[in-house]
């Protein structure tokens, strides 16, 4: 598991650059700030020491990538994306 977090959270430092670097730049400035936070959050979730709400926090994320994915393929299907 420790090997995990490290992975997690060195992922998340190299998403949190990328987004910190669109940021700066004022491409996209609330979808930077929004990405920041969810990527910290989703990094952080593996270090908590209560297995109860570590299982919270996974099933809610998958839940949200499986119902953005829907969403995805509504849009693309109706030919607004």
């Amino acid at each position: 598991m420790n090997l995990i977090r490290i992975a997690l959270a060195g992922g998340a430092l190299i998403y949190g650059v990328l987004f910190g670097i669109e940021l700066v730049r004022g491409h996209v400035l609330w979808q930077a700030v929004l990405g920041i936070i969810a990527v910290a959050a989703l990094a952080l979730l593996p270090f908590t020491k209560n297995e109860h709400q570590l299982h919270d926090g996974e099933m809610i994320a998958v839940w949200i990538c499986i119902l953005l994915f829907g969403l995805y393929a509504i849009l693309k299907s109706g030919g607004l994306v």
